[in-house]
């Protein structure tokens, strides 16, 4: 399917009406530009419960485990692109 969207005045781009449909307003975009071409990636993290289930139940965890878990699950994300 290719439709056309537009810049507006106001620099905001106008997605077709089937497009936007797929997406709701709270939605963010990862964008970067090739050339002339202009890429959108959706940015979906992955669900609270997903990340609370990683916990240990004994005791909280450290600011330095959550930062190693953060950066963890980064570097997988980069390696699955």
């Amino acid at each position: 399917m290719i439709q056309i969207a537009e810049l507006t005045s106001q620099y905001t781009l106008k997605l077709p009406d089937e497009i936007q449909g797929r997406f709701r307003p709270s939605d963010r975009f990862v964008v970067w530009v090739d050339g002339d071409t202009l890429y959108l990636k959706r940015i979906t993290p992955p669900p609270v419960t997903k990340i609370v289930a990683q916990a240990p139940e004994e005791e909280p965890l450290s600011m330095d485990e959550i930062n190693e878990i953060v950066h963890q699950v980064r570097r997988l994300r980069r390696a699955s692109r």
